[in-house]
């Protein structure tokens, strides 16, 4: 069976065999990726697959599985197929009869758009596999026929007459403004490669999220008159919406998805082992102690908080947060410290977003998603990001003025995001909270005014200070591309370890924790707190489990931490 060739309706009558051939995961990555080529190299219905973010939820739609087109000047009958399609294909002297035997079927509306804060490295790396060779006809999009030969019935909500014309394409309203493209695609961070799929999903709802990436396999839909139709039922502006131009914003009839714990392309099934992942830590401890200023405390907590994640919440708590402060930012002369280090986190992760918190984008910026009921659709924000997309706030940018209303509620938003890991979405009538996992990493010059799990004060050292510029060329220079990739690796597999603890570790935390409040002053928020960290200790050397070794770690990082701070308390 030619499953790259394969049509709608050949899908739908040979499903279970075609799903069957889809499990193979090399047949899976050889269906053409429409993030890594431009939509003109596609055809209308070819098999593609989108790699993408949940960015909204538009509400389900009736189509019709099976029905009848009969030719009104002959009465010969066909029997044509609405799953995986828009709408019937046929000619302006035809029509559709609904069979008695069939009902309505449903399907579910969700708006895609590539990967938030997705790293050029992640890109470069899909278009290196994944683009197609460039043909002589790709400056247009191709279609099985022109489309001035092209009439399209809408077949997706049933008509209270057995019988209806074919072509009931409608005109866009006369008074209705045409909205920008910005608008449409609707965007939470500027991504000026990125691209928008309205995706119809058939089967399995219930395991796709708000905010969470998924790869899906369906036939892409470009025909240009699906961006003129109006539903009677919508407003102009909600009608452009929901039917925005096939050549901006495809649709994809989606035949199967998966769920995708993280974006990184160069994983594959073989792990990292232990030894391996030990050695890559040591060389990354050396770049970040240069790049932190010969801070070598620093360093290990930046690590830590690359690797980190919200592994389990309970009782309202998101277990595994690791959001962090660097504050004491050297103020370099000709270089913008802040942003260096911002480059060298974009080259390292696979989803990253650099926020200067100056006050005209505190006071500007949307952070908190709003539904707009006028177009029926999800306003989205700075923070609508999925999981492991590290947000590096720069508060050195942060110059004296006043916050206005919408200041005041973005740090707001941001502070019970780092708090709690859990967004609210502003409905208007009622807010709702959504779990997010956004590692946020927050530069400033004394403690920052966004609460942090972990405030680590910047110790640098004077020759370091002083060649700065030097350290950032020898940096670049030590990454070379085997041990870029080796890192990059690392960070995702370190992040994506298997953690537990056994009886017998709990009984020695809960022994060595006694010894603790018996020597000094340490609460129950510390035990959290340390028990965390002698995770990412744990998992940082490739570890599934802790041990003595990584505890006392853990506590001797944390007392050095903790004396930096009591210190420069002392000398004020």
């Amino acid at each position: 069976m030619d499953l790259l060739n394969c049509r709608p309706d050949q899908w739908y009558l040979n499903e279970t065999k075609y799903s069957e051939l889809l499990q193979n995961e090399q047949i899976w990555n050889q269906i053409p990726l429409l993030n890594a080529n431009e939509l003109h190299n596609f055809q209308d219905w070819q098999l593609v697959r989108f790699q993408g973010m949940i960015q909204d939820m538009h509400g389900p739609e009736l189509y019709l599985e099976k029905f009848t087109v009969t030719n009104t000047e002959t009465a010969e009958s066909t029997i044509k197929y609405g799953k995986y399609v828009d709408g019937a294909d046929c000619k302006s002297n035809e029509t559709i009869e609904e069979c008695p035997s069939t009902t309505p079927s449903e399907r579910h509306v969700y708006v895609a758009i590539s990967i938030p804060g997705i790293n050029p490295w992640v890109h470069k790396l899909e278009e290196d596999r994944y683009k197609l060779p460039s043909t002589s006809s790709s400056t247009s999009v191709h279609l099985k026929r022109p489309v001035e030969e092209m009439e399209v019935a809408s077949a997706t909500e049933p008509s209270n007459s057995n019988k209806r014309p074919c072509n009931q394409s409608a005109q866009p309203a006369e008074t209705t403004p045409v909205v920008s493209q910005e608008y449409l695609l609707n965007f939470p961070i500027p991504n000026p490669s990125g691209k928008v799929c309205h995706l119809k999903v058939y089967k399995d709802m219930d395991k796709i999220k708000l905010n969470s990436i998924c790869e899906f396999v369906g036939f892409l839909s470009l025909n240009p008159l699906l961006g003129a139709n109006i539903d009677d039922d919508m407003n102009g502006l909600e009608s452009q919406i929901h039917n925005p131009p096939p050549c901006l914003i495809p649709r994809i009839h989606c035949v199967s998805f998966k769920s995708l714990t993280h974006n990184n392309p160069l994983v594959t099934h073989e792990k990292m082992s232990a030894d391996k992942m030990q050695i890559i830590r040591k060389e990354l401890l050396i770049l970040l102690t240069q790049l932190m200023c010969g801070d070598e405390l620093a360093a290990e907590y930046l690590i830590y908080h690359f690797i980190s994640k919200v592994y389990l919440r309970k009782d309202l708590m998101a277990l595994g947060k690791f959001s962090l402060n660097i504050s004491n930012v050297p103020m370099l002369e000709n270089i913008d410290y802040v942003q260096e280090i911002y480059k060298f986190v974009e080259t390292l992760t696979t989803k990253s977003h650099y926020l200067p918190m100056l006050l005209e984008n505190m006071n500007e910026l949307n952070f908190v998603p709003k539904k707009d009921y006028s177009s029926d659709r999800l306003t989205s924000s700075v923070l609508q990001l999925s999981d492991n997309t590290h947000l590096v706030l720069d508060e050195t940018k942060l110059t004296p003025g006043k916050l206005n209303e919408g200041g005041v509620t973005g740090v707001r938003a941001l502070s019970n995001t780092i708090k709690n890991q859990k967004i609210m979405y502003d409905f208007t009538y009622y807010q709702l909270e959504y779990d997010c996992d956004i590692p946020f990493l927050v530069f400033s010059e004394g403690k920052s005014m966004l609460p942090s799990d972990v405030h680590v004060i910047l110790k640098p050292e004077e020759m370091h200070l002083k060649t700065f510029s030097e350290i950032l060329e020898a940096a670049k220079h030590f990454l070379k591309p085997e041990l870029l990739n080796d890192i990059r690796l690392y960070l995702t597999n370190a992040r994506l370890t298997q953690y537990d603890l056994s009886d017998g570790v709990l009984e020695m935390v809960q022994n060595k924790f006694v010894e603790m409040r018996q020597a000094g002053n340490i609460t129950g928020d510390d035990l959290h707190s340390l028990l965390v960290l002698a995770r990412l200790v744990c998992i940082s050397q490739g570890r599934n489990t802790l041990d003595e070794e990584c505890w006392k770690k853990a506590c001797a990082l944390e007392e050095a931490r903790k004396e930096r701070i009591k210190n420069r308390s002392s000398e004020k």
